[in-house]
């Protein structure tokens, strides 16, 4: 397979938080976090 790496551009920022969330494990049954969770300052860095 052939990739390409590139830096990522400014229109892309938005989709980071996007993905952050998506990568909140949520057990099975449990209600999902409401979006502004990734909000908290601890999770910023991850941004």
């Amino acid at each position: 397979m052939d990739y390409k790496i590139r830096e990522i551009r400014k229109n892309e920022y938005p989709i980071l938080s996007d993905f952050l969330y998506e990568a909140i494990f949520i057990p099975e049954g449990m209600d999902k976090p409401p979006k502004s969770f990734i909000e908290q300052p601890e999770l910023q860095i991850y941004i």
